[in-house]
């Protein structure tokens, strides 16, 4: 397959090791139109998942001594590529930015590094597999991160933290620690990864993926096989989780077109206990969670908790221990809670008095 790119200097092929594409008038990262951000009632309106194909490569690393070298040589437009079996033990760190219109490429072919470490803006990640380190760490501006797949890391598996206009697609991440994907920042796009058997280290805890900030656009991913069993003090396995955090608030954020699958806690989780995300604005809803297919295993899919303005639309939502779809507490006022459905004639939606200001709860049933 060829990924086209469409961008102000034309139109570029890029490849396999795998590249990208963008509509015209697109940053040719993100997929969305410069100087905007797509719309919460829009799920949708991220970029579309890329074709790709082989790239240009005429820098190759094939041995673990030459890496730090081809990195540090790497200027704007710059492919550097990886293959062989010489590189498993290699920490990858990035340090060298590309440009808007030149990204710095990394990619490969398959080939197998310990970690690898973004602190740069402009950069593409695509193709690595990265296993027993640190996982893949990210942070900067227009970055985008395919087509890998991180396995048997000690930390969690892909970070963005802190990025902007960045986009994380069509990754496969398994067996990682703590979260699968963790973004925080502005802009960013998380779509078509898969993401299984999440696991917690020192009584830490294991979800599929953490949100924090504003403008992101998480969509199509799949998440599946988070346990509880097996630890002295089990995690509370969540596909995705925010919380409030000594960062900015989190909003202006669509979770749309997921499936979460055989979790054993809950689909969405969102928890404002210190200071209630009040710092985010109020003209919209914080997060849009929408068209999501919930079977997890919790008694709730749905927890939000000291969390104002959330829009929870049209999910469907099983699970073998569910006593009821959706729990709204503790001043979580100004929700919108319409065309949900529970499985198996369990209740949908339980709302406090605390935060029934404000809200719309309509429409919702037991399947």
């Amino acid at each position: 397959m060829m990924r086209v790119w469409v961008t102000a200097l034309g139109v570029l092929l890029v490849g396999g090791c795998t590249g990208q594409s963008s509509s015209a008038g697109q940053n040719p990262q993100t997929g969305q139109n410069s100087g905007s951000s797509p719309s919460p009632s829009s799920p949708n309106s991220t970029a579309a998942p890329n074709q790709s194909g082989p790239p240009d490569c005429r820098h190759t690393v094939s041995r673990a001594d030459d890496v730090p070298a081809a990195l540090n040589a790497a200027s704007p437009g710059a492919t550097v590529c990886f293959t062989g079996h010489d590189l498993a033990d290699t920490d990858v760190a990035m340090n060298r930015p590309g440009s808007a219109n030149a990204p710095v490429r990394l990619f490969a072919d398959g080939a197998t590094v310990r970690s690898i470490h973004v602190s740069a803006d402009h950069v593409i990640v695509e193709g690595f597999t990265v296993a027993g380190g640190d996982g893949l760490f990210a942070k900067g501006t227009d970055l985008a991160v395919r087509h890998n797949t991180i396995q048997d890391t000690q930390r969690s598996g892909i970070t963005c933290d802190p990025c902007q206009n960045s986009i994380v697609e069509d990754n496969t991440v398994r067996h990682v620690d703590t979260a699968g994907i963790w973004i925080s920042g502005q802009r960013i796009a998380v779509s078509h990864n898969n993401v299984s058997a999440t696991v917690a280290r020192d009584n830490g805890d294991a979800d599929g993926m953490r949100f924090f900030g504003n403008g992101l656009r998480i969509t199509d991913n799949t998440i599946t096989d988070i346990s509880a069993t097996g630890y002295a003090n089990p995690p509370h396995p969540d596909c995705f989780q925010t919380y409030d955090s000594n960062g900015p608030p989190t909003y202006d954020v669509v979770i749309a077109g997921n499936t979460c699958r055989n979790v054993d806690a809950q689909c969405l989780i969102a928890t404002g206990d210190r200071s209630g995300n009040h710092a985010a604005p109020t003209g919209g809803p914080s997060i849009s969670f929408i068209g999501n297919t919930c079977a997890s295993n919790g008694a709730q899919a749905v927890n939000v908790r000291h969390w104002p303005n959330i829009e929870l639309r049209d999910n469907k939502i099983s699970g073998p221990n569910i006593t009821r779809g959706i729990i709204i507490i503790e001043g979580s006022s100004g929700c919108v809670v319409v065309g949900n459905t529970t499985a198996d004639g369990r209740p949908t939606v339980d709302i406090d008095n605390s935060s029934q200001q404000g809200s719309q709860v309509e429409h919702n049933s037991p399947g």
